[in-house]
């Protein structure tokens, strides 16, 4: 009965079964959500680097038309294109400032403040969500468009975020 020949297979499962009872009576309630979010940094980093491509993204390519309409470009393709350029070149800009800028807000953080960080900025399974939405509605776009695609993907994306982060 639960003996085999060497014997140790009894004494074994009841080893590995106390061990499980009090590896879950000695975890921290902090430690589920680890499990959930491995490494909190690395999500931050992640996190902001998209919400800055998606913000330098809408950014631009705002300004890329007002700058074309004061220099009396006014014919609509160099406003199409100026648009694209203003969104391409801001979601580059976005691209290099968004790891600079976690990084210096996670620089002398412990694990435990990363993850506080990253409850704060009231990032949960929706935040996480956004993200994924944003990478694919620009993935998507350009595909189907080209380079306007993903300037309307990831600026779409950012207005879907605002909107649902109200709800």
């Amino acid at each position: 009965m639960g003996v085999s020949s060497d014997g140790n297979d009894d004494a074994r499962s009841h080893f590995d079964k106390m061990k499980d009872y009090v590896r879950k009576k000695t975890r921290r309630r902090i430690d589920d959500y680890y499990d959930w979010v491995p490494r909190p940094g690395t999500q931050f980093c992640i996190h902001m680097t998209i919400r800055s491509i998606q913000t330098a993204a809408v950014v631009g390519s705002v300004l890329g038309p007002i700058s074309a309409v004061l220099l009396h470009r006014n014919e609509k393709k160099e406003l199409v294109d100026a648009f694209v350029m203003g969104g391409l070149h801001g979601a580059m800009v976005g691209a290099a400032l968004g790891p600079v800028i976690s990084l210096a807000t996670c620089k002398n953080m412990n694990r435990v403040r990363k993850f506080q960080n990253l409850v704060k900025s009231k990032f949960d399974q929706s935040q996480l969500w956004q993200d994924h939405i944003a990478i694919a509605s620009a993935a998507v776009g350009y595909i189907s468009n080209g380079h306007i695609g993903l300037v309307v993907g990831l600026d779409l994306s950012l207005f879907f975020a605002v909107i649902t982060r109200n709800f």
